[in-house]
């Protein structure tokens, strides 16, 4: 009985903490909580409910007494201006292998004089359809987005550090010896470049925080004999998109090998006797970058993994409610928060390498939607659109969306890895992949003998990028669907029906999180985050025990 007391306590306490911090649960949300109380009494850990196994997620809504159930919350929505920003896709959709369903259109009407060609095409149950799912959305819209982002913030000063986590275990020496169109120009170029909110190239500004947090890392020195890493701050992936020749070419054949040499290597007085302990900024999907960047001897880089010694980081989220404070921010409660939708997946399907892509299974998924799915998931709606060319949403809609979502898919792209994947993660959202078998008996989330997982995704377990006990255990969280698209209605409706299951995994999401964001401004070398994770890899690779060491 005092256990029980003293349990019920400490479930009060956390209640009370999650509403003085910043969580979305307000001060009328106590009364609701107690309705937890009782899954408090048996629990071996204290302040986590032990909920039983045939607990469903939407008896756990009921929990929540105030909170109204899906039926109401249909009968009372309104209209959102925001489905303005969700057409049909007939333009971008492929009718057939040779044409979309807007040329099928035009070619009706041309020929046939077909009213509303384009309707009927939509309509037609016996092909690909190319409409949307419907899409409710139950949330007013305050029309405010996250309007700053890391970039726009006070550039970080190396006098002002003086703590990271890794301090002491690594000593790195940071060439500023470039050509200043090669180095710190085009650094303050494209820092500009990303701090405007419209910039759409962010897949690759990453290697803009890297190479700052190197520049002010407090284990830099200037004297290369004391070096254990050379940091060479030619940030490639941002150059590539720049485009500086106004044109794009594969693999980033529009930057000339000349201008590398002349603007970087000639550069780097120290490279001879120790080219494998120089790194190299490479950011961007291998097939995109330069093939003399590409193959320099250790190299940070999205995934997949081009070499052994490659390090793979993820993408970065530049906007300031994903740096390690924020996110670290957030209790247990707001990560196991109760939800609106049971999946949000907001997605482009128009690539003119869709047949050859892995996109195409984007393409299926949808007619899989549209053709079996019903209404509702476990009891709760779904937002599954196909953005249309010409139709930018504000990005409140995708960061509201998703974090009211439990599920969120990130069916594969042009590569391994994709920046949504990390995104949702951070916002709360449990990950959905295909999975495929590939060589080696090992697995791939891209496609039937693709890159495994472990040479795609930054310090999974079994990468040997880092030392075994710190490796992201990304299993414990994302949700993997063998044997199709068509097996991702059922996988989610078994997960539906068990509550524990589903806290389970947004709790690793809690435990993991932090890895993806990179501390920039106030939050730089401060947490355990990318950049401390990427300085873990340089030591576990200079003590010899790195894959590619």
């Amino acid at each position: 009985m005092v256990r029980q007391r003293v349990l019920r306590v400490y479930a009060l306490f956390g209640v009370v903490t999650c509403l003085l911090s910043n969580s979305p649960i307000g001060l009328k949300d106590l009364r609701r909580f107690t309705d937890l109380s009782g899954y408090y009494a048996n629990s071996e850990e204290v302040g986590e409910p032990n909920f039983p196994d045939d607990l469903t997620y939407t008896k756990f809504l009921e929990l929540y007494t105030d909170r109204p159930n899906y039926t109401t919350m249909l009968k009372n929505a309104s209209v959102s201006p925001l489905l303005q920003y969700f057409p049909d896709f007939c333009a971008d959709c492929m009718w057939s292998p040779q044409m979309t369903c807007q040329s099928r259109a035009f070619f009706l009407q041309n020929n046939y004089g077909t009213p509303n060609p384009e309707q009927a095409l939509m309509d037609d149950k016996n092909r690909v359809t190319c409409k949307n799912p419907p899409l409710k959305i139950f949330w007013q819209d305050d029309g405010v987005d996250e309007l700053d982002n890391v970039f726009v913030q006070p550039k970080i000063q190396r006098e002002n550090i003086t703590y990271s986590p890794m301090m002491g275990n690594l000593t790195i020496f940071f060439y500023e010896t470039l050509r200043p169109d090669m180095g710190a120009d085009l650094v303050e170029k494209m820092r500009t470049q990303y701090s405007d909110r419209n910039n759409s190239e962010t897949n690759a500004q990453a290697d803009i925080a890297i190479i700052d947090l190197f520049r002010t890392f407090p284990g830099r020195t200037d004297n290369p004999s004391e070096a254990d890493i050379f940091v060479v701050p030619y940030p490639h992936a941002s150059h590539c998109v720049s485009k500086p020749t106004g044109v794009w070419k594969g693999a980033c054949a529009h930057i000339a090998y000349n201008l590398m040499k002349d603007g970087v290597f000639n550069t780097l007085n120290h490279y001879i006797g120790n080219e494998r302990r120089h790194l190299f900024l490479n950011v961007i999907n291998q097939g995109n970058s330069n093939p003399t960047i590409r193959n320099t001897p250790l190299s940070i880089t999205i995934g997949p993994r081009y070499k052994d010694d490659n390090i793979i980081v993820p993408y970065m989220n530049n906007l300031p409610s994903f740096q390690p404070s924020a996110v670290r921010s957030h209790g247990m409660s707001w990560w196991t928060r109760p939800r609106t939708y049971v999946m949000t997946y907001f997605f482009g399907i128009s690539n003119s390498k869709m047949r050859n892509s892995p996109r195409h299974y984007r393409k299926g998924f949808m007619q899989e939607v549209q053709s079996n799915w019903p209404e509702t998931l476990g009891g709760l709606p779904y937002a599954i659109r196909v953005m249309t060319r010409g139709y930018k949403p504000p990005s409140r809609v995708f960061t509201h969306m998703y974090k009211d979502s439990i599920f969120c898919p990130t069916l594969p792209g042009d590569t391994p890895p994709q920046k949504r994947f990390f995104d949702v993660i951070m916002m709360g959202c449990i990950p959905v992949v295909l999975s495929f078998p590939t060589q080696g008996n090992m697995t791939s989330w891209h496609q039937p003998g693709g890159q495994p997982i472990e040479n795609s995704y930054p310090w999974i377990k079994g990468s040997d990028s880092v030392d075994p006990s710190n490796e992201i255990d990304y299993r414990s969280f994302v949700v993997e669907v063998t044997g199709g698209v068509e097996n991702v209605r059922p996988t989610i409706e078994a997960l539906m029906n068990n509550y524990t299951e589903i806290r389970r995994r947004q709790l690793a999401l809690m435990k993991y999180a932090p890895y993806f964001t990179y501390g920039m401004g106030e939050d730089a070398h401060k947490y355990t985050d990318s950049f401390s994770k990427i300085l873990e890899s340089l030591r576990h690779y200079l003590d010899g025990k790195f894959l590619g060491s």
